[in-house]
């Protein structure tokens, strides 16, 4: 199938962004003391290295309409070699980082599937945007373990106080 200049455009801008966070991913994954983090930081690589694989795959005009993105579990296992990083940054630091990452990489695939005109394209991106979604939450869960409580509670009275602003607002 041929591709509408759109998805090869959007397509070809992934790929020049997952090579700068792959290699950061490497970096961050020899750099971390802290094996949960360790092992979500490898499970974004591989998702994200098969993301290139796949979207390659999505250029292809011969072998682009019979196309998935791969569950974790159907991932192949690769080894990301460690040479002593010069500058440790420090978990939490890291954390913070891939914990953005993930939520940009999600939305970015979000935003372009909503602009891509082939259907499995468009289908495939979303997937790909649920992958980072799901590695987000995990990297939030561990900020909780660990101390980095990005979303503070509130009480019953500011929740109350702001139904009632939107009460009056909408007239209800």
């Amino acid at each position: 199938m041929i591709l509408k200049a759109i998805d090869l455009s959007l397509m070809s801008e992934h790929l020049m962004t997952h090579k700068g966070v792959l290699k950061k991913l490497a970096y961050y994954y020899c750099s971390v003391k802290n094996p949960l983090l360790k092992q979500t930081i490898y499970e974004q690589f591989l998702i994200m290295r098969n993301h290139v694989h796949v979207m390659l795959k999505l250029m292809d005009p011969e072998h682009n309409e019979d196309v998935s993105v791969l569950a974790l579990n159907q991932i192949e296992l690769v080894d990301i070699p460690c040479p002593e990083p010069i500058l440790r940054l420090g978990d939490k630091n890291i954390l913070l980082e891939v914990h953005n990452t993930a939520k940009s990489m999600a939305l970015d695939n979000f935003n372009s599937a909503l602009k891509m005109k082939a259907p499995n394209v468009k289908s495939i991106h979303v997937q790909m945007a649920l992958q980072q979604v799901q590695l987000e939450e995990r990297y939030s869960e561990l900020g909780e373990k660990v101390g980095l409580n990005q979303s503070p509670d509130t009480s019953a009275e500011e929740q109350i106080s702001t139904i009632k602003q939107f009460e009056h607002l909408f007239h209800i």
